[in-house]
This record gives structure tokens, sequence and C-alpha cells, in this order.
């Protein structure tokens, strides 16, 4: 124990010596005179008082057990555990933190300050950076979620279908076609359509169409009625089918290997002339882009495509975010250091996030005040009745040991003026 926790059971123990000594010395008829009975009052007295403290302080922690009678009000802490921590409750939640007491000390909180120091500190503002990494880190992983592919199409869908691309899309088929680049156009749109053709994807459509053809014929007379139907004893859907898909394979095959080919010469004029009617802004030609436009963003498919995109991009992200010397934690860095520097150099920055982080704390202690007390209601419902005693004792026991000096020392007082009183009486 530390050493004033002493001084108690010291007091006690020259008192008790006091008096056990003028005793034995007044038995063997030493200290007979009357100055020695004072002493021996006092001695006497402060023995008393000290029993009667030691009794009071030892009360309050622990209980003093007696086989002749009962003693009142003794493990004072333990006994009234419940009414203590009521008690605590109240004074840290209503008095010690109360909204009004945490106002008071948050109108002299400088938060920005604070964070400016504390970024200030060599190894902080890597530990900020890498935790905005690791944040940006756990966002990525929620890029493919079939919600943001949905939000970003319904966005781009919206983008598209108020874009004015007329006068600049034609300007740009203009460019595309004067340097070139449109025989790329029909070498794919020729080789897709060919390969189909000889897929047979054609021949669904084609017979269709044969037997469309063939059925308006017969409608237009008696006569014409009496060829299709003779054509039709000796026509072969199948086989003509086949034979025009493969003719319109062939054809589509000589226009992608033949760059020089007429109908390509005509494409690329059909195409100009369109380019330069949206250009110039014509309006039948801007319609007409409209139009597509419109059909474009109400029937395409844009969800696969961003999903694609988006997984994509949240590879790519992951593992820039893996590298702590990469280009992103680079960006994260200038960032923060930007952010850093208007705030030491702004002052109005600084009033701004300190009256912020002042109301957020006021408005979440107000709404959640009552979670003051749960929080210390809770922790002392996990001490047992020795841990509490324990913890109490330990803070205040030491300052509780001088009322036991006290106890000795007053009555040892009141002892000596008790006997000097009947000495003057007598």
């Amino acid at each position: 124990m530390p050493r004033r926790n002493r001084v108690g059971s010291l007091s006690l123990l020259a008192a008790t010596a006091g008096f056990a000594a003028m005793e034995t010395l007044r038995c063997f008829g030493i200290a007979v005179a009357p100055g020695w009975s004072i002493l021996q009052s006092g001695f006497e007295a402060g023995m008393v008082g000290g029993c009667a403290d030691w009794f009071a302080v030892s009360a309050l922690f622990r209980p003093i057990p007696s086989r002749r009678f009962a003693l009142l009000h003794t493990n004072i802490i333990a006994t009234n555990r419940a009414k203590l921590s009521t008690g605590i409750v109240d004074m840290v939640q209503n008095r010690w933190l109360s909204p009004e007491t945490l106002a008071e000390h948050l109108a002299r909180l400088n938060a920005s300050r604070f964070i400016l120091d504390h970024l200030a500190i060599p190894g902080t503002r890597a530990q900020m950076v890498e935790a905005a990494r690791d944040l940006l880190g756990r966002l990525a992983g929620s890029l493919d979620a079939p919600e943001i592919a949905g939000f970003l199409e319904r966005a781009l869908r919206d983008q598209l279908a108020e874009l004015e691309l007329g006068p600049a899309f034609g300007r740009w088929i203009e460019a595309r076609i004067e340097a070139g680049d449109s025989g790329a156009i029909w070498d794919f749109l020729a080789g897709s359509l060919a390969n189909s053709a000889e897929q047979g994807d054609f021949n669904t459509p084609i017979r269709r169409m044969l037997e469309s053809a063939v059925v308006n014929y017969k409608e237009k007379g008696f006569w014409e009625n009496i060829k299709g139907a003779a054509g039709e004893l000796f026509l072969d859907y199948d086989e003509v089918t086949g034979s025009l898909a493969g003719a319109i394979a062939g054809s589509l095959r000589a226009i992608q290997q033949d760059r020089q080919h007429p109908l390509r010469a005509k494409l690329d004029e059909q195409l100009a002339r369109f380019a330069r009617k949206l250009a110039q802004g014509d309006r039948e030609a801007c319609a007409s882009l409209e139009q597509f436009q419109r059909h474009l963003t109400e029937h395409a498919e844009l969800g696969p495509i961003l999903s694609r995109i988006l997984t994509r991009l949240q590879a790519t992200l992951r593992e820039e975010l893996r590298d702590a010397t990469g280009h992103f934690s680079y960006l994260l860095d200038r960032v923060l250091e930007n952010l850093l520097k208007e705030l030491r150099e702004e002052p109005e920055n600084q009033a701004r996030l300190d009256g912020w982080v002042r109301r957020s704390i006021l408005d979440l202690a107000s709404r959640n005040h009552g979670v003051i007390g749960e929080m210390v209601a809770g922790s002392l419902a996990k001490l047992s009745d020795g841990d509490l005693v324990a913890q109490i004792e330990e803070k205040v026991g030491g300052d509780l040991q001088f009322i036991r000096l006290n106890g000795a020392v007053v009555g040892s007082a009141v002892g000596i003026l008790l006997a000097l009183f009947k000495m003057v009486l007598r």
C-alpha cells in the first residue's frame, strides 16, 4: 500500500500504545501526578476516536461481522450498489456530460487545428492515404452490382436522348470518309453479313419473301393465279432459298475483298451526301438521325455491355489500388495535400469545419444522450461487488485514512480538554 494508506493505522497504534503505557506507569505508581492523568485521558480519547473512525471507514468497503450482536450499516458500498450505480449514471449523463456541458466544452474545440496537427505527424498522412485506398477498394468491389449497371444504363439513355448529334456527327462522318476510314466499316459490315448468309441465317427470311411474292402474284388475276399454282408444283423453295443465300454471300464477299467495288463507292457517296446534310443542319437528315437515336436509346441492350465494362473497370481499379506506389495512390496523396493546404490557408474553411464538427457532435449527443447512461450502467454491471469496492477503495481509500488520523487527533484533544475541565471543577 502507499505510505499514506498507513496513516490511520499508525495513528490508532500510537494512541493505543500511549494509553497502554500510561496505564502501565500508573499501575506501578510512576505516573500519578495530575499532569500524567491529563495525558492519559488524551491517549484514551484518541484511541476511542481512532477505533470509531476505523469502524466508520472500514464499514464503507466491507462487512464487519459480530457473533454477539448484529452491526448495522456495514459493507455500505456493496449493500447500496443499486443506489450508487443510479447516482453515478445520473451524475455522468445529466451533469458531467449533459448537452449543455458538452456545448460549453465544444465551443472551445478547434477540430481543424487538431486535424492539421495530427496529419503533420510523420507517417500519419500515409496511413490516411492507405485507409482511403482500402475504402475505395471496398467500393470498387461493388462496381459490378446490377444496381450500378442499371443506374448507368438509365443515365446513358437520358444523355443520349437529349444529345444533339446532327451537325457534329455529320462533320465527323465527312472527316472519316476523307481519311479513308469508311473502308474498315464496309469490310466489317460485308464480312459479318457474308458470315451470316453462309451460316444460313438468311434462309428463313428469304423463303418467307419468296412465299409472300408468290401469294401476291397469284392475287393479281386469273391467269396469274394459274401460273403461280403451277409454279408452286415445280418450285423447290429450299433449293431456291439456298441459291439466293449463296449469291448474297458471294456478293458480300466480293464487296469485302474489293476496295474498288462499285457498291462501295455508291455507299460512300450516299453516306457522304447524308453527312453533308447533317453538317449543314438539314432538317430532314437531322430528323432521321434523331429517329435512329430514339430507337437506339429505347431498344438498345446497354445493360450487358455496361456490366462487362464495369467488371473490367473493377479489376483495373483493384489492381491499381493494391499498388501503394501507383498512379492512383499518388493521386490520392496529392488530393489530400491540396485539401490540407486549403484548410491551412483559409480561415473560412477552418471555421466551417469547426462549426460542422460541433453541430454534428451535439446533434449526435442530443439524439443518443441515453447511450451515455447505458454505457456507464453496462460498465458498472460487469463489475462484481468485490471489484467495485476495490476500485473505489483504490481511488479514495488513501484519503479516507486521514479521517482516522483526524479522529485520533481530535479525540485526544477532546480528552485532554475534558480532563482539564474536570481538574478545574475539582
